[in-house]
């Protein structure tokens, strides 16, 4: 006689959706209203969720948001994943991982990286939070690098140098979309910006 199906895998998956939903929820609310201008009653009313089971996934206003990054981050590592898939090694393969970052760079995720930093200089317990919690963040942005060059990248310090320099040319050009620069300037020094990294990056842009 088969045994009864358990109720665990249907309440795990409406904690998990539950959980997700209060995250992109904080996530909305901190670019809406900026991090001093959230609140988490406000976080729990937009994710549809009571009070109470929004404390008990995160008690705290720092963690909540905190979280919220790292899963945004998390999601747009996959995001990235899904749009590679199709593309072959090589030069074009670098060329499309460049362009998926500067896009991913210019939205949520760096505007909300930014948001927090701002924030935390007044706010100890943000801060607190923010150093205990910033290597993950960058640990899922440096895995980008794998995906697009290959397992065992970076095989050298060199290489990670490298990959460095082209993640904080990427983050300086998006700051200045977020900024408010024309987004036709932006685009021009976006396209000059990627041929030096193709080149920097041993993948020299063809045509």
């Amino acid at each position: 006689m088969p045994a009864p199906p358990s109720s665990t895998e249907p309440k795990q998956a409406r904690a998990h959706a539950t959980r997700r939903r209060l995250l992109d929820a904080a996530v909305d609310e901190l670019l809406d209203r900026g991090y001093s201008g959230l609140t988490t009653p406000a976080v729990a009313r937009r994710a549809g969720v009571s009070r109470g089971a929004q404390q008990n996934y995160f008690p705290h206003k720092a963690t909540l948001v905190v979280a919220a990054v790292r899963h945004l981050a998390a999601r747009q590592l996959e995001e990235l994943r899904d749009q590679l898939s199709e593309v072959p090694s090589g030069a074009d393969r670098v060329r499309a991982g460049l362009d998926v970052l500067f896009e991913q760079y210019s939205g949520r995720l760096f505007a909300c990286v930014i948001e927090l930093s701002l924030a935390s200089r007044a706010d100890p317990q943000l801060r607190e939070v923010i150093s205990a919690e910033e290597r993950a963040i960058s640990d899922t942005v440096r895995a980008t690098a794998t995906l697009i060059f290959g397992e065992g990248f970076p095989a050298s310090r060199e290489d990670a140098a490298r990959w460095g320099t082209a993640l904080a040319a990427i983050r300086g050009l998006a700051l200045l979309r977020l900024l408010g620069h024309s987004a036709r300037s932006v685009e021009r020094q976006w396209q000059a910006t990627r041929a030096h990294l193709l080149g920097l990056l041993d993948e020299p842009e063809s045509g």
